[in-house]
């Protein structure tokens, strides 16, 4: 099957079948412990390891319920993780045991894990901006939270100070053996786990950047030739590798590393794929983007790149929420390769893959 995780224009939870056209609504099942009537899902996701869905119920009314809600795939019923809870964002952790979460706090934003089987709850840090990185064993945290990073333990424990000088960027990213690239004042550096600092010989450029997933090269946003352009940096060799000089709003690897897909303009109202892979780039078909995702997910693409996918598993295809002429919303994917392929699921004010 392939299925994706859609946040309907009701906010309900559904997974739908591209290929039956089936759709399942976690709202259709009891929950146990949680409130009663109807609450739209702020937003929702999809466990790495495929475990469980969680998504987060934000009702507007100031006495409306606010919720951490949990699926788990074995299971007929919904449970109630966390209560009294704005999360807007939320972040599994690649082992499934934890849920990363940022919510609206007493003392400002606040980053929280759950433990999923038992409830144990922990801020992990407060601060403005707030964004963050999942180690591969899932034990600890790479933190950017305002202008410091540091590395804190998913258990709660002291965290670890990186840097109180971090520049322009959004979130850190862990490589697959254990290091932490970031940005410090004006140029990438890795460290270790112990604290050790490497600068990467890159400049930040405007700070925007993304590791795929073997942690060999970096998509980055720079400037050539007094323009903005998206490059690709070998990490080993230096290489330099040019894929576009137009406006760039966002840019995910596949998760098998061979491809990168960025999201460009392609007209009035309309963003476009076009994917990098070897020497060649292809453009796929315009779309117009839903307004939740130009104002929720865009913007902070290098965040939801590391806990949404906009790729298929098998790395064909690639999925974004949509406005149809009518002014419906929908999923739209595109196949990557052979003859393009453009289909569509009707009713997706948000969308991921959920395989």
């Amino acid at each position: 099957m392939r299925c994706l995780l859609l946040i309907d224009p009701a906010g309900r939870v559904v997974v739908g079948d591209l290929d039956s056209g089936a759709r399942f609504a976690f709202d259709d099942l009891p929950t146990v412990g949680g409130a009663g009537g109807r609450t739209p899902a702020r937003t929702a996701a999809w466990s790495r390891t495929g475990q469980w869905t969680t998504w987060a119920l934000d009702d507007d009314d100031p006495d409306g319920t606010r919720e951490l809600r949990l699926h788990v795939e074995d299971t007929e019923s919904n449970l109630v993780l966390l209560r009294g809870v704005s999360a807007f964002y939320l972040c599994p952790s690649p082992c499934g045991r934890y849920l990363s979460h940022l919510s609206p706090g007493p003392l400002g934003l606040e980053l929280t894990v759950s433990d999923v089987g038992t409830g144990e709850l922990r801020i992990i840090e407060r601060g403005q901006p707030l964004f963050w990185s999942w180690s591969p064993d899932a034990t600890q945290l790479a933190v950017h939270a305002g202008e410091r990073v540091l590395i804190a333990p998913a258990d709660g424990g002291a965290p670890l100070l990186l840097s109180e000088d971090a520049g322009r960027f959004i979130a850190p990213w862990w490589t697959p053996d254990g290091t932490v690239i970031f940005v410090a004042g004006d140029e990438l550096v890795s460290a270790r786990p112990d604290g050790e600092i490497t600068p990467l010989g890159v400049r930040a450029g405007a700070g925007r950047f993304c590791l795929d997933p073997d942690g060999r090269r970096l998509a980055l946003l720079d400037t050539e030739d007094e323009r903005t352009a998206l490059v690709i940096i070998d990490l080993l060799t230096a290489e330099r590798t040019t894929v576009t000089t137009e406006p760039t709003a966002a840019f995910f690897w596949s998760p098998d590393a061979r491809r990168l897909a960025a999201v460009v303009p392609a007209g009035p109202s309309e963003l476009q794929w076009i994917v990098h892979e070897g020497d060649g780039v292809r453009r796929l078909a315009p779309f117009r983007p839903s307004v939740t995702w130009l104002r929720e997910v865009l913007p902070f693409f290098e965040q939801y790149a590391q806990s949404h996918a906009v790729w298929s598993a098998d790395g064909r295809q690639l999925v974004a929420p949509a406005v149809d002429a009518a002014g419906s919303t929908q999923a739209v994917v595109h196949t990557v390769d052979g003859p393009p392929v453009t289909e569509h699921l009707s009713g997706a004010r948000l969308a991921w893959w959920a395989d």
